[in-house]
This record gives C-alpha cells, sequence and structure tokens, in this order.
C-alpha cells in the first residue's frame, strides 16, 4: 500500500523521499505548494535521487481557492487535491460541494 508522507520541516521531506511513494501538504496556495516542492526536490538531491512523475502529489488548498489556482496546481504538477468541505452539517457540505465542483468546471 503506497504511503503518502506531510510536513514541512527538513526531516519530513527527508521522510517522505525515504519512505514515501507521494507527499502531502495541507492548506497550501499554489506559491507555497511550489516553495514545497523545491525543498521536496531538495530531499531527493541530497538522497541522489530525482523525483519520478509517479511520485504522487496531493495537497489541501484554502478555502477560498479559484479556478486559475486549480490551473496553478496542475501546472505544478499536484495529482491529487483534497477540499475542505468546512463543516459536517449535510446542507453544508451540499453547498460546499456545489462551489467545489463549479470551481473545477471553471479549470478544466
Amino acid at each position: 500500500m503506497p504511503i503518502i508522507v506531510g510536513g514541512y520541516a527538513d526531516a519530513a521531506f527527508d521522510r517522505a523521499v525515504r519512505f514515501g511513494a507521494g507527499w502531502y501538504g495541507f492548506n497550501l496556495d499554489p506559491a507555497r505548494t511550489k516553495q514545497m516542492l523545491d525543498k521536496l526536490d531538495a530531499a531527493f538531491a541530497k538522497a541522489g535521487r530525482k523525483r519520478s512523475p509517479s511520485y504522487q502529489i496531493v495537497v489541501t488548498p484554502p478555502m477560498t481557492a479559484t479556478a486559475d489556482q486549480a490551473k496553478a496546481y496542475a501546472d505544478l504538477g499536484v495529482h491529487r487535491l483534497i477540499v475542505n468541505l468546512g463543516s459536517q452539517r449535510p446542507d453544508k457540505i451540499d453547498r460546499r460541494m456545489t462551489e467545489i465542483d463549479q470551481v473545477m468546471k471553471r479549470a478544466a
């Protein structure tokens, strides 16, 4: 089973390189995602390796993510976005899913 390793410290990136099939970042906009991917790639270089295209990059964007930002994540090589629903109430989740659906349709 693939392990996705999260975290922003140098040690977390080292663990992601050593043990992970991917890396996870939480509440990152595209600019911060780029910074973290640069750190991840530096950890790969330190280990004498290069990140492969199959190494999964997973990010939870801020709740206010836009269609342009969704495109920017894709351009950075992010494989998956894990969205924050912001609530456990079914009516709020339904509204949030509709918002997310509209953002992703505009990004396509």
